[in-house]
């Protein structure tokens, strides 16, 4: 009976141990590495892209990392921020998950490695900020987006 607690004992701390190792430890991911418009966008924590007043779409493919999922999106004007967060699609916009976001005037869109952000002409005055983020588990990247 000795023999058989050790060997389940022995059994049990291996399969934990094989499923504890990983070869990639938490926080040690590499940064996301983003191709726009034929460019390799420099590694930096803040992307920022002046949006015409009359909207645009852009589309940016991920080197290294083949999915990824939204984290949240913000749409901000004067005093009002919309956050479409992942864990709240269904109170925030029904039709938005985690690779979807409508929001009032933005969409955004992810399929496979490709990240596709529309943003609609800005009839307003206000200036309006845009912030997408994007992980692919321990690991995420931001877009900053500004339109006149």
């Amino acid at each position: 009976m000795k023999q058989l607690s050790y060997f389940i004992t022995a059994l049990f701390f291996s399969i934990f141990t094989i499923a504890c190792s990983s070869e990639t430890p938490i926080g040690k991911w590499e940064l996301m590495k983003w191709k726009y418009e034929s460019a390799s966008l420099k590694i930096k924590k803040k992307k920022v892209f002046n949006v015409p007043k009359e909207g645009k779409t852009y589309q940016f493919k991920c080197k290294n990392y083949n999915s990824f999922w939204f984290g949240t999106v913000k749409e901000k004007t004067s005093n009002t921020v919309n956050t479409y967060d992942w864990q709240n699609f269904d109170k925030t916009s029904p039709k938005s998950d985690q690779h979807n976001i409508y929001g009032d005037w933005t969409t955004a869109n992810i399929r496979e490695n490709v990240l596709t952000v529309t943003i609609t002409p800005n009839k307003s005055d206000a200036k309006r900020y845009i912030e997408v983020d994007v992980t692919a588990g321990d690991i995420s990247d931001y877009f900053y987006f500004e339109q006149e």
